[in-house]
């Protein structure tokens, strides 16, 4: 267990050592010193405010990955996830904003409908997957453009809350909205998603690797004639992995519908598919290394806001986060060359110890 733990942690940690190499060597060549701009980036970023900024900011970016590993681990690419949380968040938002129930009670109706939307969107790829071959990277795709839309009209015309230059919904309250985990005084607080993000993670790990469910999908994915031909349903498996993926992408947008903007504007993250996505690449579509990339993803991020203020320039974040993703395969195939190497020295040292063997008792 500690091994495979292990094994999974090394791609990224080799991703991210890569990256800080070859930042280095272009701000070194660009003419800055590649140690004042760590330097400031690590002081920023490690303040307790900027901590708890990259924790918060993490979480949604988990989220995303884990509904991108729901549907990578059944060889899908579900690029859907955007239109999904956008039409969840404008559901999450109307249902804690018009429930008159106590928070623990209007916050689980809010968590399942929003999943509900986000699995709702994902049926429309799913189906044409399974019925007509239709590739769902392409399916997905319009479904965010016509998500796009449909928030648009629906919180204009629809759920729009007050006049004038207001586009938003109805505000939340109290009742509806998700309280901090850790309040430390002034702007340094821990989101109260964190619990479900870390129970997120841990429900993955268990459905995967765990049921009966999560090996037919494995089988279903490597060879799906092998599991046609052992009763395995490979479309089943299909439409239940995207499902799967397009109700945890459903709750991506909730962190800043209730708990930041406490109602869904137009200040709603409109990037969060494709940076949830390189966390599942960077952490191999497992938890752990998912929460691992959504972190360093959003502390990166967070670290080189203040790269401007030191007249440095501010697309080396930009820059590592890109050299993270193209090396996370480098490290896989480090991680992966020297799982092999081990294996054939532990073979050829159980050929060595049975030759000897052989040779005592004769």
């Amino acid at each position: 267990m500690i091994a495979r733990i292990l094994r999974t942690v090394a791609g990224p940690v080799i991703a991210i050592v890569l990256a800080l190499v070859v930042t280095a060597l272009f701000l070194t060549v660009s003419g800055y010193s590649a140690a004042s701009a760590f330097e400031v980036m690590w002081t920023y970023g490690t303040t307790p405010e900027s901590l708890a900024s990259t924790v918060n900011n993490a979480i949604p970016l988990y989220f995303a990955g884990i509904a991108a590993a729901f549907s990578l681990r059944m060889g899908l690419f579900n690029i859907g996830v955007d239109g999904q949380y956008r039409v969840a968040a404008l559901v999450g938002a109307v249902v804690a904003a018009s429930l008159p129930f106590p928070l623990w009670i209007t916050l689980p109706l809010t968590l399942l409908a929003s999943a509900a939307a986000g699995a709702a969107w994902a049926l429309v790829p799913a189906l044409l997957k399974v019925y007509r071959g239709v590739n769902e990277v392409i399916t997905s795709i319009l479904m965010n453009a016509i998500a796009t839309t449909v928030v648009a009209v629906l919180l204009a015309d629809v759920f729009r809350s007050g006049g004038g230059q207001n586009t938003g919904s109805a505000p939340i309250g109290g009742n509806g909205s998700m309280p901090a985990l850790i309040d430390l005084g002034g702007r340094v607080q821990i989101s109260g998603f964190l619990p479900l993000a870390v129970l997120l993670g841990i429900g993955f790990f268990l459905l995967h690797e765990r049921t009966v469910w999560g090996y037919t999908v494995t089988v279903a994915n490597l060879s799906p004639d092998a599991a046609e031909s052992a009763g395995i349903s490979v479309r089943r498996r299909i439409v239940t992995s995207l499902l799967a993926s397009g109700a945890i992408a459903g709750l991506v947008g909730l962190p800043h519908v209730l708990g930041t903007a406490h109602r869904l504007d137009g200040t709603l993250p409109t990037d969060l598919m494709f940076t949830g996505l390189a966390a599942a690449l960077l952490g191999r579509s497992h938890p752990i290394g998912t929460a691992l990339g959504a972190l360093v993803l959003a502390f990166v991020e967070r670290s080189a806001q203040v790269l401007g203020i030191v007249k440095l320039p501010t697309e080396v974040g930009t820059l590592f986060l890109a050299v993270v993703l193209l090396s996370s395969a480098l490290g896989y195939w480090v991680v992966e060359n020297g799982e092999r190497r081990l294996a054939l020295m532990a073979a050829i040292r159980r050929t060595r110890v049975g030759r000897a063997k052989e040779a005592s008792t004769r």
